[in-house]
């Protein structure tokens, strides 16, 4: 991160599906008391989340017994205990379009790399690592902006 004072901590994160129309969503409850919200996220990772948090019966969404990539990830804990080498933290820091670009910060004998990726992805990979979650101040205070004046939901997309 640039400067500290640009990005806001996430204390936690629920994920859920909205009732009223299944728009999968993911809210970032942020340090300053404010929300963060990532919308039409995979639905896998909703399910993957709240395994974690083990708020959902394996397959009372979706009615899929089978396993996903996410669950044999949190299911083995050399490979959670590894991952946790690697990451350092996880930074939502950029949009393209109303797409939310997040930051993965890895670290590999001494090396730190940077690889971008879809923000559900990387906040789940920051869950099972415990690992700290930021969101960039400008895009809170954008996505706040925009919910004030009645705006369109932001998007993430694959």
């Amino acid at each position: 991160m640039k400067e500290e004072e640009d990005y806001i901590k996430v204390n936690r994160v629920d994920a859920f599906i909205y009732p009223l129309d299944g728009l999968p969503v993911m809210v970032c409850y942020l340090e300053d008391g404010r929300e963060f919200n990532l919308f039409y996220v995979p639905i896998e990772i909703v399910i993957a989340i709240n395994k974690i948090k083990k708020q959902y019966e394996e397959d009372s969404i979706l009615g899929d017994k089978r396993e996903t990539i996410f669950d044999i990830l949190s299911f083995i804990p050399e490979v959670t205990e590894e991952i946790s080498k690697h990451i350092n933290k996880v930074t939502i820091d950029d949009i393209s379009g109303s797409v939310y670009i997040a930051t993965i910060e890895l670290k590999f004998d001494g090396v730190i790399i940077q690889k971008r990726m879809i923000p559900s992805h990387a906040i789940y990979l920051a869950l099972i690592s415990n690992k700290p979650i930021y969101v960039k101040k400008s895009l809170v205070d954008e996505q706040e902006k925009e919910r004030k004046k009645g705006g369109g939901e932001e998007e993430e997309k694959k």
